[in-house]
């Protein structure tokens, strides 16, 4: 899923944020490489959850793709963090309603919870993990198998041979069934046409 959806998404409808909602890869590099006035959110991605294969001629996959919205919050007021945990809890109201029903594209289904942890607490800042995540389908066209059947060559026509079994067979033959003649043969071509 394109993360720079949901910083947009946080930017437009999370007022208390003044637009200051990024993005980083993962989060170990945001406490070291970030400046963004508090309270602040970045924006990272998570696993992505894979169901099975359903097609049996076919490719047909769920994907939950996953991501976190951090919240970095001052926690200057008290080394406790019992007023930065209110604020979380705001906060955390503002985003469900900006995220949760949210569609980012036509790809992916609804935006659903999946979850929150205090990922971690100083006499500065609190850090705060909500997780998300979204359903998406895999399908043929983003295989091999669409890659592989492009290069086939067009099917120009189509010749049926066929063998009648005779329904008056003696039914205490082993194998009554074609006997092998063909009666009559069928040709279809210019199948583009």
């Amino acid at each position: 899923m394109q993360l720079s959806l949901i910083i947009t998404q946080l930017r437009t409808y999370c007022t208390s944020f003044s637009s200051r909602v990024g993005g980083a890869a993962e989060w170990n590099v945001i406490p070291d490489v970030t400046a963004l006035t508090f309270p602040c959110a970045y924006v990272v991605p998570l696993d992505d959850n894979p169901g099975a294969q359903r097609s049996q001629n076919g490719y047909r996959q769920e994907i939950r793709d996953g991501f976190a919205v951090i919240i970095r919050i001052a926690n200057t007021a008290d080394e406790r963090g019992q007023a930065a945990s209110d604020t979380v809890r705001t906060l955390r109201a503002e985003i469900w309603k900006a995220l949760l029903g949210f569609q980012p594209s036509t790809a992916y289904g609804a935006i659903e919870y999946e979850g929150g942890n205090l990922l971690q607490i100083n006499r500065a800042v609190l850090d705060y993990q909500l997780e998300f995540s979204a359903s998406m389908e895999l399908d043929e066209s983003d295989t091999w198998l669409s890659v592989r059947d492009a290069a086939l060559p067009a099917l120009e026509g189509v010749t049926i041979n066929t063998d009648c079994i005779d329904p008056f067979a003696d039914p205490n033959l082993e194998q009554p069934g074609p006997d092998g003649r063909i009666e009559f043969v069928t040709t279809i071509e210019d199948l583009d046409a």
